[in-house]
Formats: C-alpha cells, sequence, structure tokens
C-alpha cells in the first residue's frame, strides 16, 4: 500500500495527514497549524511523500462528517509484565473497530466520536493504556513496522474519555478526578510531566535518614512513574542512585518492593502532602498552583472557614488598630477596595492628608491581611518599577507618597482600560540616546489603585473614577496619636509577643486563607433603596450633580464587595457553573456608614479642612483669610487656599477688597445638603425581604426541578422590625413596649416593568404591643455582623451588640450597654 494514497484517503474524510519518518520516529514538517485550521489540497500536494516511510494522523480535529478521530493506545514497551496483562484484558472489552498492531506489539483501536476526545496517558503505567487525542500525531498504516488487524473502519461512539473511564472503573482502576491529581495541577494530569523538578522533589532526591526511607521512596517512585510516566526500568534505575544517598541504605528487594507499589497503587501527592509541603520552596517551584487554596490542609480550611461565619471588618479594624487610630473608616474603606480587585466591581481612591498623618500608614495597618499575590506595591519617585509587575498579576496597585496624577513630567498618570479590565499607567524615564525625558506607557492587568495624595486640588476628571478619602486633622487624634506612640516605646513588638500583650483573636495567615476561599468571582445581587437618589441633594454645581451618575456605582460596588465577604451569611444562588449573592441591608447600611465621609467628600469635593472652614459660616458671618487662620489654627496661606478652593466650588460668595492691603472677604453661598440616607432603615429591611422573596419564587420557576440550589434562604424569612421609638432603660423595663410589625406589604406585585419598586412607607403600620417582660423574650444573641442601627431600648444609634427575638415574632436589636444588662437580667431570673 503506498503511503501517500492512504494519505489522500484519510485527507479525503477531512483529516490532517503529516508524512512520517516511521524508523526515526518524527514527523517531516511542522503541523501544529492544523490543530484549529484545515488541510487544504495545495498543502498536501506540498508535503514531502517521497521521503516518507510513514503516514501520522492530526487527532481530534472535526471531520467532514462532523465526528473527531480518537484512538486507544495499548503500549506495552518497557512495562512489567503484570500491567502488559492487565491490559490486554481491558482491550477486550472496548467495541469492536478498526486494529492496528505497533512495532512494540502494542494495539491501535481507532475511532469516531461525537465528543472532542481528551488526550489521557495518566494510566499508562497503570494499564499499559492512553487515550491519543487532540492536539497528538498517532501513527498509522502503512507505516513501517504496522500492521492492519481486520477490515473494519473507525467505530462511532459517542465519547471515548467516558468509554475509557468506564472500562477502567469497572475492573477497579481509581478514575482521576480535579481533587486527585499530582500538585492539585488537573492541566498537567493528563500527559507526561516533561518540565523541572519541584523543590520538594529535588529534596527527596539527595536521601534521608533511617524511618523516613520509605516515605521518601513511595514519593520519589509515585512522582516518576506516575506524574512523569518515566518506564519502570528507569525508575528502578533513579531509586538505586537515591538509594545510595541514604543513611543507611535499603535492600534492593525493597526498592523493587516500593516501585511495584507505586506502579500498582496509582498514588497521588500534592502540595497538601505533610512531607512534600515540608520541603517546600513556593517561589522557587515551577509546578505548585496558582490557586494557593488548592495548597492548605483541612485543618487550615477548617479555621479559615471559622473567620468567614464572624465578623471579618471587626477583624480588620482589630488588626489595624494595634497600627493606626482614630482612622476606623480609612482602614476600612482601604481594606474593602484591596479585596474588590479580585471582583467585577472594581473600587480605586486616593488618599489625602497632610504630611504624618498616616495616609501610607493607613495601608501598611492593614496590609499583613492581605494575600500577597493581590499587591503590587510601588512609589512615584520609581514609577519604572511597573514594569516587573507579573504578567498574571490581576489585582490592586498601591502607589505611595504620589505627588499627582496627571501625565506630566516627574509625575505618575493612570489611565483606566475598559470598565475595570485593566489600568495603563504613564510615567516619565529618561532617553539615553537624546538625553531628554519621555512618557513611556504600560499596560498592566491590575484592576484597580488606591494611591496616597497630599495636594488639597485634584483634578476633576480623576475624581469621577476614584474615591477621594481624607485623614482626620484634628488636635485631639493628634494628641491620641502621640500617645499611643510614647506608650508603644515602652513596649517593643518582642516584648509584646513575650507577655502576650494585644495580641488579636486570630491568627493572620488563618485570615489570607479565609480571603482565599472566598468566590470572588461571584456575581451580586442588590437591592439597594431609592433614598440613594438624596446623593443628587449634597451636590451644589450642574457639574457635581452630573458627577453623581458614577459617583453611584462606588457605593454600590462598595455594598456588593461587602455582600462577597460575608456571602458565608448572605442568601447565595448556585445554578450550573452560576453563583449569585443576594447582598443583605446589613451591607448597604455598613456600606453608607463607613463610605459617609468619603462619598460626602466625593460628591462635594471638599477635603475635611475645607468641611471645618465651611461650618465656621452661618447666613450673616463674613470671614477673611485672617479670621479663618485663627478659628482653625493654620497658617494665613492654607487659609487663603481653602477659602478659594471653596469659592471655586460654588460653597463661597468672594468679595474683592476695597482697598488693596485688605483681604478678601467670604460669605455663605450655599452648604451641602447632609445625607439622609439611612432613615427608615425598617421599611428598607421589609422592602429587601419581599423582593429576595420574589427573585428566589422567579428563579425557582425557570430553573427546572434540582437544577437550582438556594443557600441560606432562611435569612430572607426573619421577622423585620419596624421603625423603633427610644425606650429609656431603667430598673423596671419588663413595663416598657416593643415595636412590631403588622401589615408589612401591600399586595401589589413589586416588579412592575421588569423594575422593582420600594414599597410605600404608608402601608406600614406599627403598634405597641405587650410589654417586654421576661416571659416574653424567646432568646437573646450577640451579634457576629457589623449592624449600624438604633437600641430599642435607649435609643443610641451606632454598631449594635444584640438582638432579642420575643415570642410573637417581634425582634430588635440592642446597644451593648442594655444587651449586657438584659443577660444579666435574664440570667438571674433563671437563676
Amino acid at each position: 500500500m503506498n503511503v501517500k494514497d492512504e494519505a489522500l484517503r484519510y485527507w479525503t474524510l477531512g483529516c490532517a495527514v503529516v508524512p512520517f519518518k516511521a524508523k526515526e520516529k518524527r514527523p517531516l514538517v511542522e503541523w501544529k497549524q492544523w490543530e484549529e485550521q484545515r488541510q487544504t489540497k495545495e498543502e498536501f500536494d506540498r508535503l514531502p511523500w517521497e521521503k516518507a516511510d510513514g503516514l501520522a494522523l492530526v487527532c481530534g480535529t472535526k471531520l467532514n462528517n462532523g465526528l473527531y478521530l480518537a484512538v486507544v493506545d495499548y503500549d506495552v514497551k518497557n512495562l512489567p509484565e503484570e500491567i502488559v496483562e492487565k491490559g490486554k484484558q481491558l482491550v477486550r472489552e472496548f467495541p469492536i473497530t478498526q486494529m492496528e498492531e505497533t512495532p512494540s506489539g502494542g494495539l491501535h483501536l481507532m475511532y469516531f466520536c461525537r465528543e472532542k476526545p481528551r488526550t489521557v496517558s495518566a494510566y499508562h503505567n497503570v494499564c499499559a493504556l492512553e487515550i491519543i487525542g487532540e492536539k497528538k500525531l498517532v501513527v498509522v498504516c502503512p507505516s513501517v513496522g504496522y500492521k492492519r488487524l481486520n477490515d473494519n473502519t473507525p467505530t462511532e461512539i459517542g465519547s471515548i474519555n467516558r468509554m475509557f473511564e468506564e472500562v477502567l472503573t469497572k475492573n477497579g482502576i481509581q478514575i482521576k478526578t480535579k481533587e486527585n491529581f499530582w500538585f492539585g495541577r488537573e492541566d498537567l494530569g493528563e500527559e507526561k510531566y516533561r518540565g523541572k523538578d519541584p523543590p520538594c522533589i529535588e529534596r527527596l532526591r539527595r536521601g534521608t535518614m533511617e524511618g523516613l526511607r520509605n516515605e521518601y521512596g513511595i514519593r520519589l517512585a509515585s512522582y516518576l512513574a506516575n506524574f512523569r510516566q518515566i518506564n519502570p526500568k528507569n525508575v528502578l534505575k533513579s531509586l538505586k542512585i537515591w538509594n545510595k544517598l541514604n543513611k543507611p541504605p535499603l535492600e534492593e528487594k525493597e526498592l523493587e518492593n516500593i516501585l511495584k507499589s507505586a506502579l500498582h497503587g496509582g498514588y497521588i501527592f500534592g502540595c497538601s502532602d505533610p512531607i512534600l509541603w515540608k520541603n517546600c520552596n513556593r517561589e522557587k517551584c515551577p509546578i505548585a498552583p496558582k490557586d494557593k487554596t488548592k495548597l492548605l490542609t483541612k485543618e487550615q480550611k477548617e479555621r479559615a472557614e471559622k473567620i468567614l461565619e464572624n465578623d471579618i471588618l471587626r477583624y480588620v479594624l482589630e488588626y489595624g488598630k494595634q497600627r493606626l487610630i482614630g482612622e476606623d473608616n480609612v482602614l476600612l474603606i482601604n481594606f474593602v477596595e484591596i479585596c474588590s480587585g479580585q471582583t467585577k466591581y472594581p473600587i480605586s481612591a486616593i488618599i489625602e492628608g497632610y504630611s504624618g498623618s498616616g495616609k501610607n500608614e493607613s495601608l501598611r495597618a492593614i496590609k499583613p491581611l492581605i494575600p500577597e499575590e493581590w499587591l503590587f506595591e510601588f512609589t512615584t519617585s520609581t514609577p519604572e518599577a511597573i514594569k516587573y509587575i507579573p504578567d498574571d498579576f490581576s489585582g490592586t496597585l498601591l502607589i505611595y507618597e504620589a505627588s499627582g496624577m496627571q501625565s506630566k513630567t516627574s509625575t505618575l498618570g493612570l489611565r483606566a482600560i475598559g470598565e475595570g479590565e485593566s489600568i495603563e499607567t504613564i510615567y516619565p524615564v529618561r532617553d539615553e540616546a537624546t538625553g531628554k525625558m519621555r512618557l513611556e506607557r504600560y499596560r498592566t492587568n491590575a484592576r484597580n489603585f488606591i494611591t496616597t495624595e497630599s495636594d488639597l486640588d485634584v483634578q476633576a476628571d480623576l475624581f469621577r473614577r476614584t474615591l477621594k478619602v481624607s485623614m482626620n486633622h484634628a488636635l485631639v487624634l493628634t494628641k491620641r496619636v502621640i500617645a499611643k506612640k510614647i506608650r508603644d516605646a515602652q513596649l517593643p513588638d518582642s516584648l509584646k509577643a513575650l507577655l502576650s500583650i494585644q495580641q488579636q483573636s486570630f491568627n493572620v495567615e488563618d485570615f489570607q486563607n479565609a480571603l482565599r476561599l472566598v468566590d470572588w468571582k461571584a456575581e451580586v445581587v442588590l437591592f439597594a433603596p431609592f433614598h440613594l437618589l438624596k446623593l443628587v441633594d449634597m451636590a451644589v454645581t450642574v457639574e457635581q450633580k452630573v458627577a453623581v451618575r458614577t459617583h453611584i456605582d462606588k457605593i454600590l460596588n462598595f455594598a456588593r464587595v461587602l455582600a462577597l465577604l460575608y456571602q458565608r451569611q448572605r442568601v447565595n444562588i448556585q445554578y450550573g457553573e452560576t453563583h449569585i449573592v443576594i447582598a443583605a441591608p446589613e451591607d448597604v447600611f455598613n456600606a453608607i456608614q463607613i463610605l459617609g465621609e468619603a462619598i460626602f467628600s466625593t460628591i462635594t469635593r471638599i477635603g475635611k479642612r475645607q468641611r471645618e472652614v465651611l461650618e465656621l459660616f452661618g447666613e450673616d458671618v463674613e470671614l477673611d483669610k485672617h479670621m479663618v487662620a485663627t478659628k482653625i489654627g493654620v497658617s494665613e496661606t492654607t487659609a487663603r487656599k481653602i477659602l478659594k478652593s471653596l469659592a471655586q466650588l460654588g460653597f463661597l460668595h468672594e468679595e474683592r477688597p476695597e482697598r488693596k492691603n485688605q483681604p478678601y472677604v467670604y460669605r455663605l453661598e450655599k452648604k451641602p445638603l447632609p445625607l439622609g440616607i439611612l432613615e427608615s432603615s425598617s421599611s428598607y429591611r421589609l422592602f429587601w425581604q419581599k423582593s429576595v422573596k420574589t427573585l428566589l419564587n422567579r428563579c425557582c420557576s425557570a430553573v427546572p426541578q434540582g437544577g437550582i440550589k438556594i443557600l441560606n434562604e432562611h435569612l430572607a424569612e426573619q421577622p423585620v422590625m419596624l421603625e423603633e421609638k427610644s425606650i429609656p432603660l431603667s430598673g423596671t423595663t419588663d413595663t416598657q413596649p416593643f415595636a412590631v410589625v403588622q401589615n408589612s406589604f401591600s399586595e401589589k406585585n413589586p416588579f412592575k416593568d421588569g423594575l422593582l419598586e420600594i414599597p410605600n412607607e404608608k402601608t406600614l403600620k406599627t403598634e405597641k404591643s405587650c410589654p417586654l417582660e421576661i416571659s416574653k423574650i424567646k432568646s437573646l444573641v450577640r451579634l457576629t455582623t457589623h449592624i449600624e442601627d438604633k437600641c430599642v431600648l435607649c435609643g443610641k444609634t451606632g454598631k449594635m451588640d444584640f438582638q432579642v427575638d420575643l415570642i410573637d415574632g417581634s425582634w430588635g436589636l440592642l446597644c451593648d450597654v442594655c444587651g449586657t444588662k438584659l443577660s444579666q437580667k435574664l440570667k438571674d431570673n433563671i437563676g
């Protein structure tokens, strides 16, 4: 049979063909391009058939009949007799098809598949069988040494991979799943590994002492035989070389038993294996998975999950306040913004403040809590460092000591590419040829950035894409910071560790692992209150009002990131590969509470110092720079700049002096309205609850039974308390009223034209119910989530620490003082 004629027959079927030198086992031409594109007749005719003594086919490409060519390869070369015999028995269980004998005495079973075949070689040393599928060549008759064993044509089957696994499973061979691939690398599990040995294996090769020889030996033998898929004879040679380094060496019979155990046991070891983990050097490892969660042990995952079940923001403050006090919201904003770099909702920010106000410290205070692979740091004094960012980096840029954000010589510029896709940096470099400065651009995969900024005035265009975060310049805080530094000087960190002073209640490594376990790629459903429309009232100029259109995204994205952070405590929807988290009212409340000052500064473009000056003005008050400088304790130059900026923003009216030597006089033009979004929180909770129930019902109706999974659905069923009245806590709390809900919703469909409507607050009713008697209290629990609200007993507004549930289904939130008192009263009553 002529090689070219047989090749033409296969080519007519739609198969890409390659002239082959069978005796040298190599193709005569480059063939990779035919994996994705059809081989043309012109290409076929130009192939050097006159030099070929063999024919190879490109597997895994679609043929003219819409099917794929794939081969079950029974390869017996250099394998122990028992493995060859096992493979021989398994071959009989595959469907009858075109069969060819190979030069080594093996077999090729050729099939036409309806599903694209994956190449599988992981079982060669287990049962002498492989699948030759996509991106692989198979040598066929009439190549030298190959022989047709029957007249059959390839049999049509559904999936060769599924058929292959069924035959192996039926005969007691364990199938590799995502959980049991070497080093957790599924992408390396189907073919022989040909790369560099990881550091843990290099360490095993150097031998060991008595007590660990068998443990090292089975891992090394399994790695060579099952992962690198080296033939067993050569594996035994490697084991003998390794054994010479052991103290003392094992007997040769023991080495043979180790190899036999590795071949028959199909052992798989990974980064979480105690011995390999102990010898790990991740920074130099060419194999370790990028996803570090695959490296975690069961115990590490359990500790991380416990953190995710608690108040994560409380942990952040607990840790961050060890280095920076008085800036709780700044710490939380920085933390959430860094987390946002892992999501579909990235948020960038500029941190402003005087030199020494703690801008850089606000980032460094929480940085140890963040997985190191999420961050890339540099300063504007060395902007060219951005060129050394890893290609696979996808996180947050931390840019310290930025003096400006415009693309001018000696400053760093940042430009967004797409909507949260990546960031392009623009920075000055000196041209070595001409000696002149020029601007260079470098595109990164970074999702967002946080930078420190000292200047008072920042370009308006940049504010439309970033949050403005201002540090606290209050004199009281300055004194607190100085006092803290004096105290810290008395106890260095080493002494604190020795004396167990000021140690946080959690492990930092566990916290990092907890963040890694969060599904940051999930989408978030957010039923936000329409009270957010009041943001427009904060703006003064038309430009500011228009900019609110983009500022709203920052608030919504902040709430979305909080929902992802607390997703273990939120309603989740899962179907197929889709994961959706439903944000809770607490996520919105916390976002507004944390961002309050930043929202004001971002929309109005005035910082804390400017706001302090603005508060000096009443309706009939006129001030100049001398008066302002005296009142707030700054220089007259600074006072003049602040007054000028407030006038430019439309808040103050500037009057020229009648005489040259007199200062400008300023009076109030307009004050920004305060943000009253947190009003009517109970009606918003009811709106949220109804919206979630409606959404879940629609999802369950749209997806076939069993195709959708809802987690924490009970969170949408909890009773909702209406607007509370301040109830003072006295010695007779048993007689004080508690608010309950009646007729919480009208029957009106909340979906109208595809949009959710906020319920009319007039349809909500409250009434005084039974007194808060001990006998009517169902439970009192301490909250694990950070919730800002009003205490139903004392009326205090702020962080709530307890929830009390009554037997009639109503409930309320209590501050720490009232909750503690009520808890003690319950204990006394039980006693």
